[in-house]
């Protein structure tokens, strides 16, 4: 919406005066970058893309008050020279870009009261006066910001006016005067923050204002240390609620506009330290109860606040130690389980292939029995004894089997002294032999 104005505020301005020339031609190229020289390269990151906008906006703000000044110029020669309709167009335009340039507001109000004049400079210094008489009557009844802006207005509509720039100067003084006044007054109720509007007020109006610049660095000062301590007294109040890290925050915009705040520094150190602490001791909490994960976190969190990198290292390097040797154990759990729940079902398997040849065993021997008291001669009744190899070899491997019954409960010694008990009644027993190869292998037991 501005370029299409401005493009016709430069139009009109070309027009209504020859000082629109060549010269501000020439004036106007000059204010736009020579793009043509620049080596912008490729702007990838967010900040490079914003600060490069920024820069755009400065310069384009620049090039309109330019502009916007050159156009002013020009409305003022046209009313100089008595075309108030041109010149009210003129800052007509200037006002619906820049509604903050007094300038053209106080020449804006002037065409239109001169509109229509048939004798425009009679009518010209009859404004004038009327304006410095209305400033006088205003200065008089001690409105002292109304009459300036009237002497400001005939100053800037007729810049020879010495009596106007004396009064407007007079008239500023006071006022810087009063600003004074009114800072000083504000300083010795230790109101320091009105005490600099005041005397930057003051300042503003009069820049030459003696030994105004002294005072203002004095109570800048002050002020500081006076927002600093009321920032401590918020941090010291925060951390009595426990607010910790609300407490830092605040003690962080301590040191930011004041790094060399000791107040804020120790405090700021002393709330870090315990801070820092708590963590550690949270991640012994969480190391105690196996939460390794979490422990390391809180360590870490710990050296963000201070601790000793070194220390929390060595707590971090334990509880990954402690991790991967659970680990292992589990494993270890898990294998042994599998071990147990084959040596169950072999067990299983074992007992019923013994119950069997038992039984078989048995069954042949009643055969054996009734065959030989068949056959035995009248007076003489039994069987033959039964043979020592045969009863060995029973009685071991009853005494694998109680081997077994032990192994199974965990108790690896009893099972080890029955197993070698079978395997010396029956040198030949490969169960008990495998059994003392298991407890071997397993737990390292020799036979």
């Amino acid at each position: 919406m501005k370029r299409p104005l401005l493009a016709a505020l430069l139009a009109l301005a070309a027009a209504a005066s020859a000082r629109a020339g060549d010269t501000k031609v020439h004036d106007a190229e000059g204010l736009f970058l020579d793009m043509s020289k620049l080596n912008l390269g490729t702007i990838s990151s967010e900040d490079d893309k914003k600060k490069y906008i920024y820069t755009i906006q400065l310069e384009k703000s620049r090039v309109t008050r330019k502009t916007l000044k050159n156009v002013y110029e020009n409305a003022f020669d046209l009313y100089k020279n008595g075309q108030y309709e041109a010149a009210n167009d003129l800052t007509r335009k200037i006002l619906s870009i820049d509604p903050g340039y007094s300038d053209a507001s106080i020449l804006n109000r002037a065409t239109i009261d001169l509109k229509g004049s048939t004798k425009p400079r009679v009518s010209e210094r009859r404004l004038i006066e009327e304006r410095f008489e209305e400033g006088m009557a205003l200065y008089r009844q001690g409105r002292l910001v109304e009459a300036a802006q009237r002497w400001e207005e005939c100053s800037k509509l007729s810049p020879g006016n010495l009596k106007s720039h004396y009064w407007l100067r007079k008239a500023r003084t006071e006022m810087a005067e009063e600003h004074y006044r009114k800072g000083r007054q504000a300083y010795r109720q230790h109101r320091l923050r009105e005490a600099l509007d005041q005397w930057y007020a003051a300042l503003v109006l009069n820049p030459r204002y003696p030994r105004l610049t002294v005072e203002l660095a004095k109570v800048e000062a002050e002020s500081r240390e006076q927002d600093a301590n009321e920032k401590l007294q918020a941090a010291l109040n925060l951390y009595s609620q426990g607010l910790v890290l609300e407490s830092l925050k605040m003690l962080d915009a301590v040191l930011e506009s004041g790094p060399g705040n000791v107040k804020a520094q120790k405090l700021q150190a002393e709330i870090r330290a315990e801070v820092a602490n708590q963590h550690v001791a949270e991640g012994r909490r969480f190391y105690e109860s196996r939460q390794y994960d979490k422990a390391i976190g809180e360590w870490k969190h710990a050296v963000e606040y201070g601790y000793d990198p070194k220390s929390a290292d060595q707590l971090i390097a334990r509880a990954k130690e402690q991790t991967r040797r659970e680990s292992a154990a589990r494993a270890r759990a898990v294998e042994v389980a599998k071990v147990r729940e084959e040596d169950k079902k072999k067990q299983a398997a074992d007992e019923a292939a013994a119950a069997a040849e038992t039984k078989k065993k048995e069954e042949e021997e009643k055969a054996k029995a009734a065959a030989a008291g068949q056959a035995a001669p009248t007076g003489q009744t039994g069987a033959p004894p039964p043979q020592n190899t045969e009863s060995n070899r029973q009685a071991s491997q009853q005494s694998y089997l109680e081997g077994v019954i032990y192994y199974q409960k965990g108790d690896y010694e009893k099972a080890r002294d029955k197993w070698l008990h079978a395997k010396q009644l029956d040198p030949g027993n490969s169960d008990a032999i495998a059994g003392l190869e298991k407890i071997e292998k397993l737990y390292g037991a020799g036979n």
